[in-house]
């Protein structure tokens, strides 16, 4: 039997996911997708043209979109019989294109969600993925603490950080050797934790049914310590915290992983490019500033060596108490490692407590003479000013000098500075007064009287930036 020739052609499509709005804006967008000129676009029609042949000027096409449905409806353009019913194909060009248009948009606006069911799953602990999303409860955990003990949720106070268990040379170097491990627990703000959660949600997924729960967690955390020996050995007083290290040590391993045989090949390629992609982005975003690249260098680099470390054993199969082995031969490794670096890390704060401490001890020495008698022998209060105050603020300017050699930071050589000046004008002080005393001269008493209130203003300044 012969097929009925059209001219022409239309259909109902119901309206259901979308309303009226998006409706429209996705029939346009799929029209666009399909290659059809449009000619017209006011809500609510859409007056378009399919593309032409040798044999035909093509076919005009209207979409009206109402409340419920949209009707569909294609004419050929020259009135030539189409015994193909090109008509009807075009409204199965559309609803198809549509329908893709749709899906596209439901899937965004999943991503855009992160309570999602889908994102949801990735937080629930498993047989075998149990270790990432204990992790990321620990450092939330934590965080919510801290907030909830008065820490700044959005920029966090120095000095809370560190005393929550931040990651700084000096303390470290003095015997608190455990801010290694719990600087990667803290972080500076929601946004810190929320980009670095994501970040470890992202490589555990991956990472952690491959290694296995021992594997991953000793990796991690040895990692972690590497970052932390990394930032105290290149930042003599930057306060370091966050997950960024460990996590950056977890993406080493990983890299380490791809490059063996370990992961089929044909997979390798495109997770290493996306790997590399986060690596390189990230290390070449902190170069702007506030971002502790020594630590993701460290963690990176002492990822890569324990993914080597463990390759072995993953290719056999190694039972958990093999891996517990290999683990603990890591440990002891990075424990040394960490020993010899704090060891010979130069503890410059320290000195420069010693020198300060030295500092007030000889300046008691040199504010002697103002606690003598006011009949006290003319040669004993002479011999205070010169041989033993002099002597002393000298003795000072000195001390001074050897600070300027120490790795100090910026706000105690500034501090420094007034020092020199104080010693200075203490020393002018006594030059007068000795002048005035051994000569009987008490035309000098305005300039002493001058003298010593700028020692005053001076030291009042001393204290409040103290």
């Amino acid at each position: 039997m012969d097929a009925t020739p059209l001219t022409e052609y239309h259909v109902d499509l119901p309206i259901t996911q979308l309303n009226t709005d998006q409706y429209f804006t996705a029939s346009v967008t799929a029209v666009e997708r399909m290659g059809w000129r449009i000619v017209s676009c006011d809500k609510p029609i859409i007056l378009c043209h399919t593309p032409g042949s040798q044999t035909s000027q093509g076919e005009s096409v209207t979409i009206t979109i109402g409340i419920s449905s949209a009707i569909f409806h294609s004419r050929s353009v020259d009135n030539v019989d189409l015994t193909d019913d090109q008509n009807a194909a075009n409204a199965e060009l559309f609803i198809t294109s549509l329908n893709n248009v749709v899906e596209t948009y439901s899937q965004a606006e999943k991503d855009l969600k992160f309570f999602d069911k889908g994102k949801l799953i990735a937080l629930v602990p498993s047989r075998t993925y149990l270790v990432t999303p204990l992790l990321i409860y620990a450092n939330v955990l934590i965080f919510v603490l801290m907030v909830c003990r008065g820490v700044g949720p959005l920029t966090p106070e120095t000095s809370d950080l560190l005393n929550w268990g931040g990651n700084i040379r000096p303390f470290v170097v003095e015997g608190e050797w455990w801010r290694l491990f719990t600087y990667m627990f803290l972080h500076a703000g929601v946004f810190h934790l929320l980009m670095n959660m994501f970040a470890l949600l992202y490589i555990g997924i991956f990472l952690e049914p491959l290694l296995g729960r021992t594997r991953f967690l000793s990796a991690y955390l040895l990692t972690g310590v590497c970052a932390g020996l990394a930032s105290i050995i290149m930042h003599s007083f930057t306060v370091a915290v966050g997950a960024s290290g460990a996590i950056f040590g977890m993406y080493g391993v990983f890299v380490a992983m791809l490059t063996t045989r370990f992961i089929e090949r044909t997979a390798r390629k495109t997770i290493l490019r996306s790997i590399l992609y986060f690596i390189i982005f990230n290390l070449a975003n902190g170069v702007k500033g506030n971002i502790d690249n020594a630590a993701h260098i460290g963690g990176l680099i002492s990822g890569l060596a324990v993914g080597y470390a463990f390759y072995p054993g993953l290719l056999s199969g190694q039972r958990i108490i093999r891996q517990l082995g290999v683990s603990a031969i890591i440990t002891i490794a990075v424990i040394l490692l960490a020993l010899i670096s704090i060891h010979n890390l130069n503890d410059d704060f320290q000195v420069y407590q010693q020198k300060i401490a030295k500092f007030s001890t000889q300046e008691s020495m040199a504010l002697e003479v103002y606690k003598m008698r006011e009949d006290a022998p003319k040669a004993d209060i002479l011999y205070n000013l010169k041989d033993r105050g002099i002597y002393y603020w000298n003795e000072n300017l000195t001390l001074l000098k050897e600070m300027d050699q120490l790795d100090i930071p910026d706000a105690l050589k500034e501090q420094d500075k007034k020092l020199r000046r104080y010693c200075d004008l203490r020393i002018s002080l006594y030059q007068l007064l000795y002048r005035r005393l051994n000569e009987n001269d008490s035309s000098l008493s305005d300039q002493i009287n001058k003298k010593g209130q700028e020692v005053e203003d001076l030291m009042k300044d001393i204290k409040q930036t103290k």
